[in-house]
């Protein structure tokens, strides 16, 4: 029999985390982590879901993929790819990297498939396509997991960091985001600080769509500032008003995550939600990097 400690918030909107402590047995042992020798998590965020087949030409058709109206048209599809194809030149880089495709089963249109799932398919269609020179793939897809329940780019970066810590036993040394460009600000002004990461131990790799009315559309910019920079500024942790909602009509098969026992030591900051925007002030694994 294994005993789990796990931590339930009390706080319940207050500024600071009152959390009472309680175990409960649980007869479900897990294998020790495989990838216990690796500090460097690069983590690739997902904005929507392939449903079509294992072809490189399809990946790269809007017609496979289920997207948001404002998704359609934008050359948002072949930029995933993209994302997707840095993630596993990165990872080929460094062999200490953990490679996480993120995001959950957000769109009632493809089923209980997730983006992290459907990221990581398209990473092995890229792979079997595209051997290296050596004629083999190496180890990266040994050292690629998947992240299920983010449900925005919040949690896109927290439970990484706690899927991470489930196959390597530790938290990483170094941090390697990749996504848009124009959201670049949101995950190194907000995200990052919301977590207390070191900025020193933090990087952002922005890649936009090819074609530069995309993304320098005064549109885009303003629906960033709008509909996500400027909330999440306001609630920095995503669980109040027009973000708590977002986060519910982005769970359409009403998941839940179990990070709070995975990762007791995130419990706190998991379940934090501040009345008043104040950045969390518990304990994080982190704390004792340098750059703080």
């Amino acid at each position: 029999m294994i005993i789990a400690f796990v931590y339930v918030s009390m706080n319940m909107g207050r500024t600071k985390p009152c959390t009472a402590p309680f175990s409960i047995a649980v007869n479900d042992p897990l294998p020790a982590p495989p990838l216990s020798s690796l500090h460097h998590a690069v983590i690739v965020a997902g904005h929507a879901i392939y449903t079509g087949p294992k072809t490189l030409d399809a990946i790269h058709t809007e017609d496979h993929w289920i997207l948001e109206p404002f998704q359609q048209g934008t050359d948002q599809v072949p930029t995933f790819v993209k994302h997707i194809q840095k993630g596993i030149e990165l990872a080929r880089e460094d062999p200490n990297a953990v490679l996480i495709f993120t995001g959950g089963q957000t769109r009632p249109g493809a089923g209980p498939q997730s983006e992290g799932l459907s990221y990581w398919q398209i990473a092995q269609i890229l792979m079997n396509s595209t051997i290296t020179e050596e004629g083999a793939r190496g180890d990266v897809g040994k050292r690629m997991v998947i992240e299920e329940f983010a449900r925005d780019s919040h949690e896109n970066l927290l439970f990484s960091l706690c899927r991470f810590a489930e196959m390597t036993g530790q938290y990483p040394s170094s941090v390697t985001v990749i996504g848009f460009d124009f959201k670049r600000e949101r995950f190194v002004n907000i995200h990052r600080a919301a977590l207390r990461l070191p900025a020193d131990q933090f990087e952002y790799i922005g890649i936009d769509p090819l074609r530069s009315d995309t993304i320098t559309d005064t549109s885009v910019k303003t629906g960033e500032l709008q509909n996500s920079y400027n909330p999440f500024k306001e609630d920095m942790y995503g669980c109040h008003g027009s973000l708590k909602q977002k986060k519910l009509d982005r769970n359409p098969f009403r998941r839940r995550h179990a990070y709070r026992y995975t990762c007791p030591a995130l419990a706190d900051i998991l379940n934090y939600c501040p009345a008043n925007n104040e950045v969390f002030q518990g304990a994080l694994p982190w704390d004792s990097y340098n750059g703080a």
